[in-house]
């Protein structure tokens, strides 16, 4: 297939170079003339210098993926202000729009129904993997238009991981699986870091990463997380040269949100968005572990904040 893809970040660039891969043609665009810059001098993706210019290189009924930073800037690609034209006035009808951002599925079903409205369909698509997921196959969760799902069905299993992708209902249900998942990941860090907290603490000092590596061959916590914190003491053992506090980009707290609106018990994982708000005052070795995470496996920063 022949798509664009808005957005050339750490996760979207990897995307691109993952399409090309799996044979697709790919036209790209990003705000940034320096990263446009960099596609081209680094991959065989068509880049372009506008959004007209990435709409005029498609088919009429094109498909367009869109992997930015989640809130205003996303309205403002899909539906233009006063001075730019949007995606909703420059694709024919009949295109698909694919929203891969961590976006409120409030927004996202919002943003659907307005779309609708030009015969324009849309998929709010949940990615987890981070940015080695996003370059050699990552986890999809779809929601949105379904026939635009079946559409792109084989698409999507060709740069997911295997058995990595499903379609989970009505507009807003891809971006709400996300927004669980993250929480759940929120929980599970948590987790990792009163545990490290715990044995550092302690009258003990064993070597850390030995101990990350034996437990990533075949304990119960075996996980890809337990692996990036492997990767964060072997670089910087002791976490020394790594900040504590912990960025968030605001999908914990739209999860707790929602569970206190539905009346869901939520204790550990809000406990863990809660400490991500105190490590801001603090330089404990606990939030320090989850930053080390955060940055091997999404290059997320300890300055993240809801870009809302």
């Amino acid at each position: 297939m022949k798509i664009g893809l808005i957005g050339l970040g750490n996760m979207g660039y990897n995307l691109m170079l993952n399409l090309l891969d799996e044979g697709h043609e790919v036209v790209a665009w990003n705000r940034s003339p320096e990263k446009r810059q960099m596609a081209r001098e680094t991959s065989k993706a068509l880049v372009v210098d506008t959004l007209e210019e990435l709409v005029a290189a498609l088919p009429k009924q094109a498909i367009v993926f869109s992997i930015i930073s989640a809130g205003s800037a996303i309205d403002d690609l899909f539906f233009g202000t006063t001075t730019i034209k949007g995606l909703s006035e420059l694709l024919s009808p009949g295109s698909i729009i694919v929203d891969l951002a961590n976006s409120h599925y409030k927004d996202s079903v919002r943003r659907s129904t307005a779309l609708a409205i030009k015969s324009i369909k849309m998929l709010d698509v949940g990615i987890s993997g981070g940015i080695s997921g996003a370059r050699h196959g990552a986890c999809f969760m779809v929601g949105g238009d379904e026939a635009a799902y079946d559409l792109l069905k084989e698409l999507f299993q060709g740069v997911a991981i295997e058995k990595g992708c499903g379609y989970f209902g009505d507009s807003g249900a891809g971006h709400f699986v996300k927004m669980t998942h993250n929480a759940i990941e929120y929980g599970m860090m948590q987790s990792l870091a009163e545990g490290m907290s715990l044995i550092s603490s302690s009258n003990y000092s064993p070597d850390l990463a030995k101990l990350l590596d034996v437990w990533n061959h075949g304990s119960i916590i075996q996980s890809n997380l337990v692996g990036y914190l492997l990767e964060a003491y072997k670089s910087d053992p002791g976490l020394t040269n790594t900040e504590s506090q912990i960025g968030d980009l605001g999908t914990g707290k739209w999860a707790a949100q929602e569970a206190l609106d539905l009346g869901v018990p939520f204790t550990s994982i809000s406990h863990a968005i809660y400490a991500r708000y105190n490590s801001r005052d603090t330089n404990f070795i606990g939030w320090k572990v989850i930053a080390a995470m955060r940055k091997v496996f999404g290059g997320h920063s300890s300055k993240d904040r809801p870009n809302i």
